[in-house]
């Protein structure tokens, strides 16, 4: 008897951790991506939640923007550094699987766009942003599309040189 009770414990709360566990949704993280540069709670809790979940390459991609964002909240320069180059590893080899993926792009954009520039890590910001303008309209969910574009067009005050979106380019990318 005692034992049937243990066996229904454990099994409970290990339904219980499968069962109710977070659902991963990933319109919620892709929301969330430009906050977590600030909040470092933000960012520890969908890193944890993609983690625990990411299957498909989208949320792969995000797992890897959100271990890049981590470095920045990480006060030992040794851990930060390392950090940074484990995330910018693994959103290089999911780019290089699949170098059309839409959002993999804009991810490394933004972060070479703002990465320092001590990092060395810029060499496709042009590349990303020239792919970005032609191919964003083909983005299937629509709600991706309108927080991507917001985004590129809010940075593009901040940004420098050629990497600044022309008015032409921004009509291009809000199709």
């Amino acid at each position: 008897m005692m034992i049937t009770r243990m066996v229904f414990i454990i099994l409970f709360f290990t339904l219980s951790k499968v069962g109710f566990g977070q659902q991963l949704n990933i319109d919620k993280i892709r929301r969330e991506y430009a906050e977590a540069v600030k909040n470092d709670d933000l960012c520890e809790h969908n890193l944890d939640l993609l983690n625990e979940s990411a299957k498909s390459t989208t949320e792969k991609v995000y797992l890897a923007a959100y271990e890049i964002l981590l470095a920045k909240h990480v006060g030992n320069p040794f851990k930060k550094m390392g950090q940074f180059k484990d995330g910018k590893k693994h959103l290089e080899e999911l780019i290089k699987e699949n170098p059309n993926h839409i959002e993999a792009r804009f991810i490394r954009w933004s972060v070479q766009v703002h990465a320092p520039s001590f990092l060395g890590y810029n060499s496709n910001i042009i590349e990303d942003k020239n792919f970005l303008v032609k191919n964003l309209y083909k983005l299937p969910n629509e709600e991706a599309k309108s927080i991507i574009y917001n985004y590129l067009k809010g940075a593009n005050p901040y940004l420098k040189g050629a990497q600044i979106f022309s008015s032409t380019e921004l009509k291009e990318l809000a199709q």
